[in-house]
């Protein structure tokens, strides 16, 4: 494994290794408590996590198709196959079916599966295509893999800050 791989792998690991630690313990009523009316709440940002995970790395950069539609979470969930949290409203966010915190990981563990194999896989040629999004106008494979490593580190910490708000901090 070159070390452009192992240095993917290792921050890809590690937000994750965070997320879990600050759910367990979580109760699935705490997990769809909201610390404001406005407020995400900590299942919405895992599965959000999830997803968005997902959608990068399967449909757009392996354009493999989603573990979510694949692997029939969608479904699973009672949620719309398309949605992975991309703008959408409070009264959306609050609408999301509460699902067992231990079923969002399941399925995000499923995700990481995937992103794995395809951090193994990544060659110059995929990370330099170019890729047209409608929110960020032409991207490259190498600003994506960033891009993720980017918010799912500051969903990760959202998800702390909340936790911590329930529970007090280092509990």
């Amino acid at each position: 494994m070159n070390e452009y791989v192992a240095t993917l792998k290792s921050a890809f690991d590690e937000y994750l290794q965070e997320l879990k630690k600050v759910v367990d313990g979580v109760s699935d009523a705490e997990a769809y408590s909201q610390p404001t009316p406005h407020s995400n709440h900590i299942g919405w940002l895992v599965w959000h996590m999830a997803r968005v995970e997902d959608h990068w790395i399967n449909g757009v950069l392996r354009d493999a198709g989603q573990v979510w539609n694949r692997g029939g979470w969608d479904e699973k969930f009672r949620m719309d196959p398309e949605n992975r949290g991309a703008g959408q409203s409070i009264e959306e966010v609050m609408a999301m079916p509460q699902i067992k915190l231990s079923d969002l990981i399941a399925y995000f563990n499923a995700v990481r599966a995937e992103t794995g194999q395809a951090i193994e896989s990544l060659d110059e040629a995929t990370l330099a295509r170019e890729i047209d999004h409608p929110r960020f106008g032409t991207i490259t494979g190498r600003w994506l893999v960033g891009h993720i490593i980017v918010e799912e580190s500051q969903h990760a910490g959202q998800t702390a800050l909340i936790r911590g708000m329930m529970r007090g901090f280092g509990n």
